[in-house]
């Protein structure tokens, strides 16, 4: 009878390993990816060479709603037809959607997320 108890007990935890091992399999690779809109304020460059954008969050506001986002090679930048832009295409008062990866669940500085898109919505302003 005990014996039984400790096969089964055993099953189940063997069970429960390889669910969470497709769990995990099966996840998203960009399962902490985060979007908001916001408002385009000023385009920034470095002296380094870095180029960042700087927006005003319109939805999900923390705290600040002012960000700065640093444009890297993982960045697409797209235009409101979904096809790709240069920065320079960024205007002062643009309706924009960013998509990053979230900070709080992943080692990078809140400050400095890695920002996957930006996509502008509204070119009228």
């Amino acid at each position: 009878m005990k014996k039984k108890k400790i096969m089964i007990l055993g099953v189940m935890v063997i069970l429960t390993v390889i669910v969470i091992g497709v769990m995990a399999v099966c996840q998203s690779p960009r399962w902490s990816e985060k979007s908001f809109d916001a408002t385009v304020q000023e385009i920034v460059t470095q002296p380094d060479g870095e180029v960042r954008l700087i927006v005003e969050r319109t939805t999900e506001i923390y705290g600040s709603p002012i960000n700065s986002l640093g444009i890297s090679e993982v960045t697409k930048l797209l235009g409101g037809d979904g096809k790709e832009i240069a920065i320079t295409n960024f205007q002062q008062g643009n309706a924009v959607t960013v998509t990053l990866k979230d900070a709080y669940t992943e080692e990078t500085p809140y400050y400095y997320p890695t920002v996957y898109e930006i996509k502008i919505i509204d070119t009228d302003k």
